[in-house]
């Protein structure tokens, strides 16, 4: 894999904008591939640019909160303060900029919001594992912050605590909408943030937590040749599917990462099952743009889903012998997303008004407040499609996303 000798952002002398500036980073090799070309080394630092500057109007909306999601090419944030399960991609989001910026006011700013995520520590559900994966782990990982650290042992310990052996799983939990039958579920949602999670220990049991949670997930949720439900249940002594298989392109997204994840840390069966249904994801959705349900091809895109499956196929291409056709194939669909209507100021031919702003990722699939669903700009969207930028121009590893 390539690795970049020096990435740095910083306020150019001449500006106050924020500049992307790549330092002794070779120039990606060509396709020939029949798409439309691929986003330059150029176009993959603008949009990083746009987005890190989208970062701080966001910032003086939520005004200390934690942003859930903004409706299509609005700037109607809904605020939470807590931030529910989305709140760890706020913060993750600027450990990725300061990752990106080398900035210590980015990094305080990080810190102090992983911070507020410390009452989620105690709550039933294994959605704790997205909020402290991508809110602490990445500043323990990246920056050795020792708020960062401390939160990221005590989530460790206390989702390892969850752990059920009846069903050999961390289940999703009552909290965060669980419900009262949460404690025998099991969803694809969370496996790529606990896989990493407990990853990041050393503790042999935690990673035997970790693997039996990963076999549960293959048995409960595999259906067949790289396909996925996207949530069980337990009942009568078995894990039966609740929804069906491989319909919901969020669902089969997820699966793909926390394959991905699993493979990078046992091999064998996970490879074999990541690249299935990698494989399933380019026969079912051949377009980068694919509807939230294939059962209803009619109804929203859901572009997230794109993003998600992306970042599992770069994971992907490190894991096998020749890595190559996944990282091109997932390059041409970043490519896509950040040259449709759903990215702003890039292609300012595809913005939906002069005045939406430049940087905004609307293409997330979400269920709002009024219960249906409506695509929106989040938190994690926006996380997902700067981290898929990232690992492209590689100034992060692909499997610390």
């Amino acid at each position: 894999m390539r690795h970049v000798s020096g990435v740095g952002v910083r306020p150019s002398p001449q500006s106050t904008g924020t500049h992307l500036l790549i330092l002794h980073q070779p120039e990606s090799g060509s396709t020939d591939m029949a798409y439309e070309p691929l986003l330059s080394r150029k176009e993959l630092i603008n949009a990083l640019e746009l987005m890190m500057r989208r970062m701080e109007i966001i910032d003086s909306h939520v005004m200390g909160g934690f942003p859930l999601y903004s409706p299509g090419h609005t700037d109607r944030w809904i605020v939470s303060p807590g931030g529910s399960w989305t709140g760890g991609f706020w913060g993750a989001w600027w450990w990725l900029r300061s990752r990106l910026t080398g900035s210590t006011a980015d990094q305080r700013k990080a810190s102090d919001i992983c911070q507020r995520l410390s009452s989620k520590i105690s709550v039933d559900s294994v959605n704790r594992s997205l909020i402290f994966w991508y809110g602490a782990s990445l500043g323990a990982l990246w920056f050795d912050d020792a708020n960062a650290r401390e939160l990221t042992g005590e989530a460790i310990a206390s989702l390892a605590a969850s752990y059920d052996p009846e069903i050999n799983c961390i289940p999703l939990g009552i909290g965060m909408g669980g419900g009262k039958n949460g404690n025998k579920l099991i969803t694809t949602d969370t496996f790529a943030s606990l896989m990493q999670l407990l990853g990041h220990s050393d503790r042999d049991d935690y990673a035997h937590i970790s693997q039996c949670h990963a076999n549960t997930i293959l048995t409960a949720c595999h259906a067949d040749d790289g396909v996925f439900h996207s949530v069980a249940h337990f009942e009568q002594e078995h894990f039966r599917p609740s929804d069906r298989a491989g319909m919901w392109s969020r669902g089969q997204a997820w699966a793909m990462l926390g394959l991905s994840r699993a493979a990078a840390r046992w091999g064998e069966p996970y490879l074999t099952h990541a690249q299935s249904a990698c494989e399933y994801w380019k026969r079912s959705r051949p377009e980068p743009l694919p509807p939230n349900r294939l059962d209803n091809p009619l109804g929203l895109s859901d572009p997230s889903s794109t993003v998600i499956a992306s970042l599992a196929m770069l994971s992907l291409a490190d894991l096998v012998p020749d890595g190559t056709p996944w990282r091109i194939h997932a390059h041409q669909q970043i490519t896509a997303i950040v040259r449709s209507r759903y990215f702003t100021g890039l292609d300012e031919s595809k913005t939906t008004s002069n005045k939406t702003a430049p940087g905004k990722f609307w293409g997330c699939c979400y269920k709002t407040n009024e219960g249906k669903d409506a695509l929106v700009e989040s938190a994690w969207g926006s996380f997902f499609l700067m981290a898929a930028l990232c690992v492209l121009i590689g100034a992060i590893e692909p499997n610390h996303c």
